[in-house]
């Protein structure tokens, strides 16, 4: 296994955000797939394209990174006996690693697209996710707003009918006082027309003890004359 940090472009904190999700070596990063990789912190679409690239490069060449392989060569060329044993290998490694590297490139794009259309799919589940919550939310706003109207309405209608049965009883109390009223009214007339007659009567009494007194002076005065 190749420690994640030969990888190129990977340094001590994305090594550890790397471990953390279970890539703990090149080999791992390599195997892994994009739309995992993508869920790492500081890892976009693009950067997970080129560490797989690199990753898939350097797992194939046995974990050794182009910067290293001249340091090989020139440890090599001082043991100058042990010569022709260290250049077979590099006159045969570019023809190797050469498809190798195409290949590596092509699974990295094809990897690159796939991420691309993950991303994508991610966007679409947000999007759907985020147009749901807006839905519910306008849906308990609208219940809200009903139970709002619904609640104002009985209110409105429960101070209806209160006001309609103070009027009622505004309106007995009212006929109630005019048929007293009445009452009164005519108890007074009859009182009224009563002292009249009374009054009257006195009246009539007074006026014919007067003419019975006149008449009687009449008589006693014609009674003087004689």
């Amino acid at each position: 296994m190749t420690p994640i940090l030969k990888l190129p472009g990977v340094g001590p904190a994305l090594a550890k955000a790397l471990q953390d999700h279970g890539v703990r070596s090149v080999e791992d990063l390599a195997a892994k797939p994009e739309a995992e990789l993508a869920q790492v912190p500081g890892l976009g679409v693009s950067r997970v394209a080129r560490l797989k690239s690199a990753a898939t490069e350097l797992a194939g060449s046995g974990g050794t990174t182009p910067a290293t392989q001249p340091a090989a060569r020139r440890t090599a060329k001082p043991a100058g006996k042990a010569a022709p044993a260290v250049r077979k290998p590099r006159q045969v490694s570019p023809a190797k690693t050469k498809p190798a590297t195409i290949e590596a490139a092509k699974g990295a794009a094809t990897r690159a697209a796939e991420a691309v259309k993950s991303g994508a799919d991610t966007v679409d589940a947000q999007t759907r996710e985020g147009v749901d919550r807006a839905v519910a939310a306008a849906e308990a706003a609208r219940l809200a707003a009903e139970e709002k109207a619904a609640k104002a309405e009985a209110k409105a209608e429960k101070a209806a009918k209160k006001a309609k049965a103070l009027m009622a009883e505004f309106a007995a109390a009212k006929e109630k006082a005019k048929s007293k009223a009445k009452k009164e009214k005519g108890k007074a007339k009859s009182e009224i027309t009563k002292e009249k007659a009374k009054a009257k009567k006195i009246l009539s009494e007074k006026s014919g003890d007067k003419k019975k007194k006149k008449d009687k002076d009449k008589g006693k005065k014609k009674k003087k004359d004689k």
